[in-house]
């Protein structure tokens, strides 16, 4: 058992290749081959497919071009021979093709302050807690092919928010939610290609907070302990016994007896990195 030759078959040469979108430059490739194989009578079904000479899965086709083999179909015409017709499947992307889709995700928030930024208090000036909104932010879903991708550098951003202008929104703004790639061959060919879907949230600044601080956590400066003088204290209530509630502080960690001055305080929480580094858009 044994191959005596393998030749290509000009004659049976074909495939389409197509462009998904008229305005578009990317392209996609279905090619077939068939290779004529002369071996020895006893020769098997695998010995013909895995001939050398005969294109493998995943081998890529020989113009260079992102197709690689998918398929192979030997049939045997006589004791003595072989057609075996190979497919090939792939696509070019296209650099500049970038698809954004725009949705909403809504959240529920604790609030304290009304649309004016005014403090909710009861009519006898205690703060009302437990109160929420329902705040809807912008998300932009963006899908683009890449050759080669380093998730490494990605990982970083998961924890950052955008310090340019990114799809129109200033610095800030910009939270990376989710973050898939997907390649398209399974077999370890110099050229690779991936599919990467990038989903990325928007948000204002709200309750007094400006848009660099929109993703900031934002806290009242309350506690149970009070500066007095040059120490700091427990706080006590009306009874003069230890509050089981924390109070309202000033800037200076005095007491703040007005509910309606409170304080709130910004605290950053994720870093800041150019979301243009991302190669998105």
């Amino acid at each position: 058992m044994s191959i005596v030759d393998v030749s290509q078959m000009w004659s049976q040469n074909g495939g389409t290749v197509t462009t998904p979108k008229a305005d578009a430059t990317d392209e996609q490739y279905a090619i077939t081959e068939a290779y004529q194989v002369v071996c020895t009578a006893d020769t098997t079904f695998f010995e013909v497919k895995e001939a050398s000479g005969v294109p493998q899965n995943g081998q890529q086709h020989s113009s260079g071009r992102a197709a690689f083999v998918t398929t192979s179909n030997p049939v045997q015409i006589s004791p003595i021979l072989w057609q075996v017709t190979v497919g090939y499947e792939g696509e070019s992307p296209d650099p500049d093709s970038v698809e954004v889709e725009w949705s909403d995700v809504t959240s529920t928030e604790p609030i304290d302050r009304d649309f004016n930024g005014d403090a909710i208090l009861t009519f006898n000036g205690e703060q009302v807690d437990g109160l929420t909104m329902e705040i809807s932010d912008q998300v932009a879903v963006i899908t683009k092919k890449f050759l080669t991708i380093d998730l490494p550098s990605v990982a970083a951003y998961r924890h950052a928010t955008n310090s340019d202008t990114f799809l129109g929104w200033p610095p800030g703004t910009a939270r990376l939610i989710g973050f898939s790639a997907r390649n398209r061959y399974k077999y370890n060919q110099p050229q690779e290609q991936w599919t990467v879907t990038a989903r990325i949230q928007f948000r204002r600044g709200l309750a007094g907070a400006s848009d660099a601080q929109a993703w900031y956590k934002r806290w009242r400066h309350e506690g149970f302990y009070v500066k007095s003088g040059s120490i700091v204290i427990r706080a006590l209530d009306d009874n003069a016994q230890e509050t089981v509630k924390p109070v309202l502080l000033k800037s200076d960690g005095t007491r703040e007896t007005n509910p309606a001055n409170a304080l709130f305080y910004y605290t950053q929480v994720y870093g800041s990195l150019p979301y243009s580094g991302l190669g998105l858009i």
